[in-house]
């Protein structure tokens, strides 16, 4: 069965789109159980709970990278292990391929997000979650979803 998983990345890796670097035993963030027994979302509240994934997976971004850009692909289940931050709908992804990937999310031409990604460096999602700057961010920034054949090899 196929799974939406969010991919955290640096800008730097968006040739992960063309296999470079190839996506191997990466932190990615997807609807858990217990993502949904947190947001306390049913089964029918599903794109709900996959765009708290991602929304979540921006904010890892924020934290391991400073910017907030999520590979969104569908892999098989069996590519996820879990990670150490289920309810946070945390996962290993054991592998993606390329041709799995179908889109992405980044930030709006123009958006400052040095405040909040200075501030949620190295903090796990909830403290991030929980500092002004990140909140702000979000509450007033969504990002804007790209297609992968928008990825034009780094150009």
């Amino acid at each position: 069965m196929k799974q939406l998983v969010f991919i955290p990345i640096a800008s730097s890796e968006l040739g992960v789109f063309a296999g470079r670097p190839p996506v191997v035993d990466r932190t990615a963030y997807t609807v858990t159980p217990e993502l949904l027994a947190e947001l306390e979302y049913d089964e029918d509240q599903m794109e709900d709970a996959e765009h708290a994934a991602m929304v979540l997976a921006s904010v890892a971004g924020l934290s391991a990278h400073g910017e907030r850009i999520v590979v969104v692909a569908e892999v098989d289940e069996g590519q996820l292990e879990k990670g150490v931050d289920p309810a946070n709908g945390q996962v290993v992804l054991r592998q993606c391929a390329p041709s799995a990937m179908i889109s992405w999310f980044a930030e709006e031409p123009g958006v400052d997000v040095a405040d909040a990604a200075a501030i949620a460096k190295g903090l796990t999602i909830d403290q991030a979650w929980g500092q002004p700057q990140v909140q702000e961010l979000l509450e007033n920034h969504d990002l804007l979803w790209n297609d992968k054949v928008e990825y034009q090899g780094g150009n």
